[in-house]
């Protein structure tokens, strides 16, 4: 069984406690309470939530936090759990972690709720591992991806860099100008860990991570319609392609970023990579009618599973519709594609009614198919306790057992 890089699992549960607790007392109790205050507080929770959670009076856990009392390697990992981190990262000075790329990003974004910092620090920890499953357990070599932040355009257009970026990766990816099935898996074959998850902020489409192990990190807000999470996606795949070097980027629908550059690029990118211009030109021509318009617009996005108001910017860019119908066209409430009309390629179309309600509610929560059938093998294997693997699914041990049963069944049947 595998130690691994970011979780001790090879010991038993005991003997894990008893070694980090050796671990913790010849450990710098100062450097580890700062790093327990500057945790808690990325995450809004104030020092009397965690005193409770560790059953200790408030004093005591601010002394935790102040290097006067020591911890004990249950208490630690406790706090691990409830500030989404991996106990290394607070025993080890050069444990290589997301902090700083997180940090930035809380700063950069004050105004994000509680609830959102925690899902965004699960996310990080879900990407984590992924990465030593996909790595370590499987053995699977990482893609590389091109770096077009450092390609030299011969313009400093940022709207274009979009468009032609995405003609190269149409190109680079052999996926001609055909229609993208699936985005999400699309991204994964690129080693890009890709999740989904709800958001309090409805204003968030969605954000992207450069993590110092795990890599290219992307998190989409489930809150968004499902056709709007494609374009999501590529959107921070865009981001993945030229901005890695900014370390962490937010994108939200409605903003005064002065990184509006970046957002124009991206979202040129992501309009021109999920609906090419070639493909337009080929299948399609103006109509005459307004009702025309309305059919064909409608036609398109669902064929190219994107929302009828990419598919309006799309044509307004190839000069089909003028601003006055562009305008009109915005506002038709008959191109406002139901949810049940639609297809979420991220849901198995084999499970049944009752399991697709419960994996959306999983998805929601932050989890991925692709990654439940990582985590499920690795336990199948033997390489993870079926502890861990409640753990890693960010399941409660009070009542996930049966629901991880049921997905455990479903995907033994699929076998």
């Amino acid at each position: 069984m595998l130690a691994g890089r970011y979780y001790l699992e090879a010991l038993p549960p005991v003997t894990n406690v008893a070694k980090l607790n050796s671990v913790v007392m010849a450990f710098d109790y100062a450097v580890l309470g700062r790093k327990l205050k500057d945790a808690r507080e990325s995450l809004l929770i104030t020092p009397q939530e965690s005193a409770l959670r560790l059953q200790i009076g408030l004093q005591e856990y601010l002394n935790i936090e102040a290097g006067r009392n020591r911890i004990t390697g249950d208490q630690l990992v406790l706090l691990s759990v409830i500030y989404c981190r991996d106990f290394r990262y607070f025993v080890t000075g050069d444990y290589p972690s997301a902090e700083s790329q997180v940090q930035e990003m809380f700063r950069r974004n004050a105004e994000l709720s509680k609830s959102d910092r925690i899902a965004i620090q699960e996310f990080v920890r879900l990407c984590e591992y992924e990465d030593f499953l996909e790595r370590e357990v499987f053995q699977r070599q990482p893609a590389k991806i091109p770096n077009y932040g450092q390609y030299s355009f011969n313009h400093g257009n940022f709207t274009r860099q979009g468009e032609e970026a995405a003609s190269f990766e149409r190109e680079r990816l052999v996926l001609g100008n055909q229609p993208i099935e699936n985005i999400f898996e699309l991204i994964r074959t690129q080693s890009i860990h890709i999740f989904k998850r709800q958001l309090e902020d409805k204003n968030i489409s969605g954000l992207y991570i450069n993590h110092p192990v795990a890599g290219h990190c992307i998190l989409v807000n489930y809150l968004d319609d499902l056709y709007r999470q494609n374009f999501s996606a590529a959107h921070e795949y865009c981001h993945a392609l030229f901005d890695s070097s900014q370390g962490q980027e937010v994108t939200y629908l409605k903003s005064s970023n002065d990184r509006s550059e970046l957002e124009w690029r991206a979202n040129s990118f992501a309009g021109n990579f999920l609906v090419p211009k070639q493909r337009l030109e080929l299948d399609y021509s103006p109509v005459d009618t307004y009702e025309a318009w309305v059919s064909l617009i409608r036609q398109i996005a669902e064929r190219f599973r994107v929302s009828s108001q990419v598919v309006i910017i799309r044509l307004s860019k190839l000069k089909w519709i003028d601003s006055s119908l562009h305008e009109q066209l915005t506002q038709e409430r008959r191109l406002v594609i139901r949810h049940n009309e639609k297809f979420d390629p991220e849901t198995p179309p084999t499970l049944s009614s009752g399991m697709q309600h419960k994996l959306t509610q999983i998805i929601r929560q932050g989890l991925s198919w692709h990654f439940i059938n990582l985590c499920t093998e690795a336990y199948r294997r033997g390489e993870i306790t079926y502890h861990k693997l409640l753990d890693m699914l960010l399941l409660p041990l009070e009542d996930g057992y049966q629901l991880l049963h049921e997905l455990l069944m479903f995907l033994e049947v699929s076998s």
